[in-house]
Formats: C-alpha cells, structure tokens, sequence
C-alpha cells in the first residue's frame, strides 16, 4: 500500500488545518507559503528563474480542509499576484466546498504583485502586509470544508478563523496521484481552481492530486522527476510536448533522450507505479509547424498564440507538435516491451479536431472554463474509470 501521508497539518491561532496539493511549506515572511517543487532543488534551476519561481509557487491545486461546525471561516493570507511583461495573471479566486459542493467563492485581494520583466528580473510592489479573505455562509452542523487556493497566485497563509471549532481532519485513504504539465495542467484561465482539468479529473475519480501543471515550464527538467521520485504516489501521469515545441527547447534528436532520461529519474522513487504519459492536446493552426511560438494582438482586445518557425527546418530536426505526439508514444512502446508498468494517452482524445466546433480556445492554446472542466473528465473516464489506461479504487466511503 502506498504511503498516503500526503501534505500538512498546521496549527494556526485559529485552529488547526490540513493543507493538501503542495510538496512544501515554506517559512515566507511570518507565514507559510505553499510550493509544488521543494526549495532544496532550487538550487538546480537556470539563473534566470524568476518565471519558474513564480510558477512553481503559485497555489495550482493546493487547498486546505476543515472540520468544524461554522458557518463562517476566515483566512489571513497574503495574496501575490503574478504580473509577466506587464500582464497580470488570472486565476484569483478562493473556492470553499463542503461534499463536493461549491458553497461559497471570494475574489483574492491582491496585496503584493510580482512584477516580472525577463525571466532573470523581477520586483515585488507591495500594497498591504495581508488580507483577511471570508468565505461563507456555510451550512451548518459538523461538515468537511475543502478551501481551494487561486491557481494563479501565490498565496501566504498566517492564520484561519471561524465562529466554531476548527480541526484537522483526518487523513484520507484516496489513492494519490501526480500530474505533471504546461500552462494546460495549471490552468490559470479557468474561472475557479476546481475547474483546473487535473483537479476536475481527481474530484470524478475520487484521487488525491499533486497538480504539478507550471505555466510554460514543462521543460522535463530533472529536478521535477526528483521531485516526484521523493514523493509517495499511486498513479503518476505525466503530459508533454507544447511547452518544448513552444519554445524549440528541443529537436527531434533530443527530445526522446531528455524524455527517457526525465522518466529514468522518476523511476528511481517509483520502480512500479504506473505511469501513464500523455501527449498535448490540439493546438489549432500550430499542428505542424516548428517553434518558437508567439502572440497576436487583435485590436478587439483578443489574441492569439501561434508557432512562427519556419517549415524549412523540419528536415532538419525541429520538432512540431505533431511530431512529439509520435515521439511520446514511441517512449511508451520501447518501455513496455521491457516490461514496465507504463501507458500512453494520446492528448487529442483529450481535445483534437472533432471537438473545434463545439469548444473555444479563447487565445487558440488554452481551453476556457467548459473545455477545461470537459479535458478533466475525459481524462478521469480514459484513464481511472473502470477499464480505463490505470483504473482506481472506487472512492473510499
């Protein structure tokens, strides 16, 4: 049985809580701050990281839960907002539920903002020390209240509060599963963190996610696969190409090396445990041709993300995105034939050209809302259902 003994409990002044989808708490300036790849493999990042930073300490799929009796719970949290060439991050609202429910939301206050120039410069403008976020009203009588974090934020906790008991509750027996990907997995455009595909996936088939989605950082850094190699898992999935091909960070000659090496790496901390890994979804208009990727502005206000390399260089080695889908599947063959506990999951069963018609890509990369909530559950039937790629346990009653 894998070690299920998954995140945190922490007393607050408050109460004490259960915090749930990160792989560290970091002591941040009087409060703890929730991160997804532990501070001891920083050190292993490029020198100029500012945007993989602020990725990986953003609140994607990290929550907290409660026992308590309130009708009404209270959180002290510095709220960071993520600013990029100018342009704020979205992803900035608290969630609280109670049995699956939504029973509340609250807009994240923004009390400081990261302001990120290049990806080797960046400030910290401040406008206030912290907020208090209510969320509320709850229903009453003793419940479980799960309080999802913004995904698009960094987010310090300093206290929780309510006008009842507040109790850690204990830990659950639902399988674990970690799930590594690009801006895709981590979801800043939907409207609500549990609309964020991997958290929709893990709430259909009743798993525990580690959502490891970063904002165009799924790059098969090694640090990530000792991340996960370090961290108790039942399932592991792992989807990749968009971010590679987006930033022609790899060719046709490296890029199934670096993926072989990426799951090698993993496989030291998870001899058994199935993989299942997963090529990118359609990127209409970008299919075939080469990075490196860019962004039109329209003067309605839209725009588009494109791949603008140059055809020529295909028979020469540059990788399309078309082309990674069969490199990603060639990895899941040459594994299995040597018995490994391995699958593949082509991405545009996920989202692929039959589905144009019925869904938006707002900017003709990431999903909406409806095309978030709807990769989740695809993935959940494809993958955890009942004859599914890597079936789970029914959840635990």
């Amino acid at each position: 049985m894998t070690d299920r003994s998954h995140g945190s409990v922490v007393a607050f002044s408050g109460g004490e809580v259960r915090i749930e989808g990160q792989l560290a708490l970091e002591e941040h300036a009087g409060a703890l701050r929730p991160t997804r790849i532990p501070p001891h493999l920083w050190s292993h990042f490029p020198p100029e990281d500012q945007i993989l930073r602020a990725m990986v300490s953003s609140a994607s799929g990290v929550r907290l839960h409660v026992e308590t009796d309130a009708t009404s719970l209270e959180l002290d949290v510095r709220c960071t907002a993520i600013e990029i060439g100018g342009v704020q991050r979205p992803g900035t609202t608290f969630v609280a539920r109670v049995n699956d429910h939504i029973m509340t939301t609250a807009a994240a206050p923004v009390d400081q903002v990261r302001e990120i120039a290049s990806p080797g410069e960046a400030t910290t403008r401040a406008i206030r020390d912290h907020s208090t976020v209510e969320l509320g009203p709850l229903p009453a009588g003793a419940k479980t209240v799960t309080v999802f974090l913004p995904q698009g934020m960094i987010i310090d906790l300093l206290d929780v509060r309510a006008d009842g008991g507040v109790r850690a509750p204990a830990l659950s027996s639902s399988p674990v599963w970690i799930h590594y990907g690009s801006s895709i997995s981590h979801g800043a455009e939907a409207e609500l963190p549990t609309s964020v595909w991997p958290v929709r996936a893990a709430d259909l088939a009743g798993a525990n996610v580690i959502n490891l989605g970063f904002g165009g950082q799924c790059m098969l850094d090694p640090f990530v696969a000792d991340a996960i190699a370090q961290t108790p898992a039942d399932v592991i999935s792992v989807k990749v190409g968009v971010n590679i091909v987006g930033a022609r960070a790899m060719d046709r000659r490296t890029f199934v090396p670096a993926l072989q090496g990426f799951l090698d790496r993993v496989r030291v901390g998870h001899p058994d445990t199935p993989i299942v890994l997963c090529s990118a979804i359609l990127w209409p208009g970008s299919e075939d041709v080469p990075g490196p990727a860019d962004v039109e502005f329209f003067d309605d206000g839209g725009l588009r993300c494109f791949t603008r390399g140059d055809i020529a260089d295909i028979p020469m080695g540059a990788l399309t995105l078309a082309d990674s889908r069969a490199q990603v599947a060639h990895v899941v063959d040459v594994r299995r034939s040597a018995g490994e506990n391995i699958v593949y999951l082509d991405g545009t069963e996920l989202y692929g050209t039959d589905d144009l018609a019925r869904y938006r890509m707002p900017d003709s990369l990431h999903p909406d809302t409806e095309l978030y909530e709807e990769i989740g559950r695809r993935f959940a039937g494809l993958v955890f259902a009942p004859g599914g790629l890597s079936p789970l346990p029914a959840r635990a009653s």
